[in-house]
């Protein structure tokens, strides 16, 4: 089996995260395959979580398969629901509005700065404000 160390990308295209992989990576796909503990359970998940808490001093964490999960699971425990509108970036993927709409909440989608395309914390001040004046939380 060849392992590949470093994969040339194109360079006209623009990636948000290649792809590292090594040895050690791969000593661990290998195992979980082998011990068939590929999804959605199994050591490596009891592990990784059982590291995270060690790592940031919290008694549980949970690891879950994508940050739409993550963002979903975060809403339905703040008891996001219908009625309710969430702010978020106007510069971001569906998977980001996508978890708010599966809640029955809307999300109000607030302008980003032109120079560091993140959310603007002064349009988000004025949502904020609005959302407020309006009896909203």
């Amino acid at each position: 089996m060849r392992l590949l160390t470093h994969c040339p990308l194109p360079s006209d295209r623009i990636y948000l995260s290649p792809p590292h992989l090594g040895r050690h990576e791969l000593n661990y796909l290998h195992k979980a395959v082998e011990d068939n503990w590929v999804a959605p359970v199994g050591p490596n998940l009891t592990g990784f979580e059982a590291d995270l808490c060690a790592f940031t001093g919290v008694g549980h964490a949970v690891a879950l398969h994508s940050g739409t999960a993550a963002i979903h699971l975060g809403l339905r425990l703040l008891g996001v629901g219908p009625g309710d509108e969430v702010l978020c970036p106007s510069f971001t993927f569906v998977a980001t509005a996508n978890p708010i709409g599966y809640c029955g909440a809307t999300p109000v989608f607030v302008d980003s700065e032109a120079d560091t395309w993140n959310m603007c914390p002064a349009r988000l001040r004025e949502a904020i404000t609005d959302r407020l004046t309006r009896g909203k939380k």
